[in-house]
Formats: structure tokens, sequence, C-alpha cells
């Protein structure tokens, strides 16, 4: 287990509470747990996730059911590799701290930690199995192995006059091509974070995708 400690925050709705540890990482549980394992999902921020990040996104938690994780250290301009090293570090006290299914963990990052979140998929297909990416570019597809992704999922969210628009529309036909289950969404706007509603949608399909 691992020692938590409660923040509040304010929000629009009041003040909401999430729990978090010595190095700023966040999580949150629902009470609609029906005392099985549930998925889970890590968060992550272009700026390091804190706690009001989690909290605009717990529409997602109360909605499915699902264990929800921010990682603090993960960032833009920072080394990926750093990155990616605290983004796993973040999903095993996840895993070992809650009542976490572990063949049902996702990523999600907005921009450039949504490439890094499927940068996560690729690099450690053995702890996540699938991913939810707005506005990210195909930087990470490099680093795809096929052979390892067979059961995963993608769930891609692009805008209308999004710079990375033509690479998410690419990335949706080469990753189902080699048969990585993937949606692709646009909405209309620039490069930009979409509302917690979206990520709902999202993290809805990956659910579907993802059931036994």
């Amino acid at each position: 287990m691992i020692l938590l400690f409660a923040v509040s925050v304010a929000a629009d709705q009041g003040w909401l509470k999430v729990s978090c540890d010595a190095d700023s990482d966040c999580f949150y549980l629902p009470d609609s747990l029906a005392g099985e394992a549930a998925p889970g999902l890590v968060v992550l921020h272009c700026n390091g996730a804190l706690p009001i990040n989690l909290d605009t996104m717990t529409i997602v938690a109360d909605s499915l059911g699902w264990v929800m994780a921010s990682c603090h250290a993960t960032r833009n301009r920072r080394d990926p590799m750093l990155n990616d090293a605290d983004i796993v570090r973040t999903t095993r006290k996840l895993l070992s701290g809650f009542p976490v299914d572990s063949s049902r963990v996702f990523v999600f990052g907005y921009s450039g930690q949504g490439v890094q979140a499927m940068a996560s998929l690729f690099l450690h297909p053995e702890l996540y199995r699938g991913v939810a990416a707005t506005c990210a570019h195909q930087g990470a597809m490099p680093l795809a192995v096929w052979e390892t992704l067979a059961d995963k999922c993608v769930y891609l969210a692009t805008r209308a006059e999004d710079w990375n628009r033509a690479g998410n529309e690419w990335m949706h036909v080469e990753l189902n091509g080699h048969g990585v289950k993937t949606e692709l969404s646009m909405a209309e706007g620039v490069h930009q974070p979409g509302p917690a509603t979206e990520l709902l949608e999202a993290c809805r399909w990956l659910d579907d995708q993802a059931r036994p």
C-alpha cells in the first residue's frame, strides 16, 4: 500500500478531494466500485498534473467506475524516457494500492503528453491496454512493435483545424492496418484540449473494446 494524504482543491462545483502522495501523484477512487477490480486510467498533463487536473476528470471515474491516477513528474520539454519511467512508477502505485484490473489499465494525454501516452503503450504493452490521446502527433509511432499490440486499443481525438490532424488521420489508418483497434474523433476548432465529456466518450469506447 502507498501512503496517501487528502488534498482539497477548489472547483466549479465546490470543494473536491483527491488523495496525493509524497511525489505529488494523485489518485481518485469512485464510490461506484462494485467490489471487484476496476479499470484504471493514468492521466498525464503537459505541465505536470496537479490535483485540480484529476478533479476535472472525475466524471470518467464516477460514470464508468474506473480508478484514476495522475502522474505529476511527466511533462513537456523533459526527457521522454525520464517521463516514461515516472509514468510506469505511477502506474505501479495504482496497481499495488488500489483495486485495479491489471489487464485494463489505460493512459490519457493531450498534445505532447498524448504522444507520451502512446509511447507508454508501445514501450510497455504488458502494463497498458490502451490509450486516449488528444491532438497528439505521430512521433511515438516508430516505437510500435506490432506483434505485441494485437489486443490493444487507441482512441484518437483531433480538431478540424489542428496542425496534427493529418497525423491523427494517418495514425488511425496505420494502427488499424496493423490490427490495433483504433477510433478517430474529430471536433471543430484548433489545437486545444477538449472537455471532460470528450475524455468520457473516449474512455467509454476503450471500456467497450477491453471488456472480457
